[in-house]
């Protein structure tokens, strides 16, 4: 039964987490700012992913049948499958637009608890390496 609820602890505590090392490192309107525009960008996801899947598998949506795509439900769109399916096509559509670019990171040892100890470079390689 625990099984069944394992996957939204975790989710949350990855929420959770991410939110609490931004509040961290920035000021606390940044940090409202960045929660609402978190939890709009995550409702957007949420529901652009569930309409594909709808349309798709039940050709309707919100309730409303849609009579031209009934006949071509595709019913595997409302299993489990069909939500990593349109999860891999969403990633692939947004690697497509932005070119497949991964954003830069900046070097700072501001709050590094290893800054103290560590000679700079180390880290600077690391990241550069990242970067490429």
């Amino acid at each position: 039964m625990l099984c069944v609820y394992l996957a939204l602890i975790v989710v949350n505590c990855i929420i959770l987490g991410r939110a609490e090392m931004f509040a961290r490192k920035n000021g606390i309107i940044d940090s409202a700012f960045d929660g609402i525009g978190m939890g709009l960008g995550f409702t957007l996801a949420l529901v652009l992913m569930g309409s594909i899947r709808e349309i798709i598998g039940a050709g309707s949506w919100a309730g409303i049948e849609l009579t031209a795509l009934k006949p071509y439900a595709v019913s595997i769109m409302t299993a489990a499958p069909g939500g990593f399916l349109v999860f891999g096509f969403l990633i692939a559509l947004v690697n497509k637009i932005s070119g497949g670019k991964k954003a830069k990171k900046e070097f700072s040892c501001e709050g590094c608890p290893n800054a103290a100890a560590c000679n700079k470079e180390s880290c600077e390689t690391e990241v550069k390496e990242e970067n490429k």
